[in-house]
């Protein structure tokens, strides 16, 4: 007489196979989580990019005149409508961008700080009255900010680095730099640097 053999897996075997795929689950999500500090900057850097172009494309198509808010904590796009910068809210990826704790942002316009000693208090923006925007309220101010960066119909775009900052675990500075000239072009480190 012939025995049957049964087949399946044993609770030993099924067992087994559970901590295993366990075990991988927790190495990839150890991985992830601990990314360095590098990495995370330059996540946010392509973030911003990905933004900024978005935005760009959207300038072209529209005609509308956009600009871009740095705060040193956080960046957000406006658009400029009924002679005030009005934020652009209606969208959470073109919202107001808020790093992370500890990255901080630095930019730089033209090859010039963003505040200079000797700057006039002259808006590039005057509504007819001719009264300057700089007479507002400080809440008005903050309700409407005037953008460092603009964002032209013809594609192009105030020249301008952004420095994304932070520091790792031993205190060292760790910077991601953005660039983004004149003709609309966006790149993560200067284009001339080889990454």
């Amino acid at each position: 007489m012939k025995s049957l053999r049964q087949a399946g897996f044993t609770l030993l075997e099924v067992m087994l196979v559970v901590l295993l795929m366990g075990l991988s689950a927790a190495v990839v999500t150890l991985s992830f989580s601990h990314a360095g500090a590098q990495e995370a900057l330059e996540k946010q850097a392509k973030k911003f990019i990905a933004s900024a172009e978005l935005v760009l494309d959207e300038t072209v198509l529209s005609g509308q005149l956009l600009g871009l808010v740095i705060e040193p904590d956080s960046y957000r796009f406006v658009m400029y409508h009924e002679q005030k910068w009005q934020p652009l809210e209606s969208d959470r990826l073109l919202g107001d961008q808020v790093m992370p704790e500890g990255v901080g942002l630095e930019v730089v316009v033209d090859g010039l700080p963003l505040v200079q000693s000797d700057e006039d208090d002259q808006s590039l923006f005057d509504d007819d009255s001719g009264d300057p925007l700089i007479d507002r309220t400080e809440e008005e101010k903050k309700k409407h900010p005037e953008p460092q960066i603009l964002l032209f119909p013809s594609g192009e775009i105030s020249a301008f680095e952004l420095h994304f900052i932070t520091t790792d675990e031993y205190g060292n500075n760790i910077d991601v730099l953005v660039v983004g000239d004149s003709l609309g072009r966006l790149t993560l480190g200067r284009p001339d640097e080889e990454q």
